[in-house]
């Protein structure tokens, strides 16, 4: 196959062996470009958005002041916060020696307002009860209770205990050297 000649009229001919063929005329360049029918674009106009909403998150679930969004985000609003801080604590009372204790439960053992500056508590039962002696204050709570007393051992007015061993070495069920003091 061989192309035998273009002429500037443009009719291609082609020669195959013996034969030849003639291709149908095409456009030429000088011709005028196709038209093209002429549209015009209009711009796509989008639905309004809804508004956005929220509500307020769970406390059980979210801080407070976080909002739920209907576009499905979180954020902060003013509205959703219900933190309300603590009331101030206030003293409520002096316990123990030099312990504080709050009003919102809370203790102290360096609040200025429960040191006192007595050497060792009082006895709160002035008049009744067991006289104060820091040594048998065993639990340091400013009172001497009766299973923290000494007794006779300290050569004191006998304890319960004194008196419930001197009776169990009497009816002799209690021996050796406990029952010495009791005369047994």
């Amino acid at each position: 196959m061989a192309l035998a000649g273009c002429g500037r009229d443009s009719t291609p001919v082609i020669s195959v062996g013996t034969s030849t063929i003639t291709a149908a005329p095409t456009a030429s360049s000088s011709a005028a470009p196709p038209t093209v029918p002429s549209t015009t674009i209009e711009p796509v106009v989008s639905p309004e958005p809804a508004p956005l909403t929220f509500e307020c998150g769970d406390l059980s679930l979210y801080q407070s002041g976080t909002a739920l969004y209907s576009d499905g985000s979180t954020g902060y609003e003013a509205s959703c916060d219900t933190y309300v801080p603590p009331a101030p604590k206030t003293l409520w009372y002096c316990d123990y020696p030099q312990t504080a204790v709050y009003s919102d439960g809370t203790s102290s053992s360096i609040d200025p307002a429960c040191f006192t500056s007595e050497p060792e508590p009082t006895n709160p039962n002035p008049g009744g009860g067991y006289p104060y002696i820091a040594e048998e204050d065993r639990n340091g709570d400013g009172v001497v209770n009766g299973y923290e007393r000494c007794g006779l051992a300290c050569g004191q007015e006998p304890t319960s205990g004194d008196i419930q061993t001197q009776h169990g070495c009497e009816a002799g069920y209690i021996t050796g050297p406990l029952c010495e003091r009791f005369g047994g």
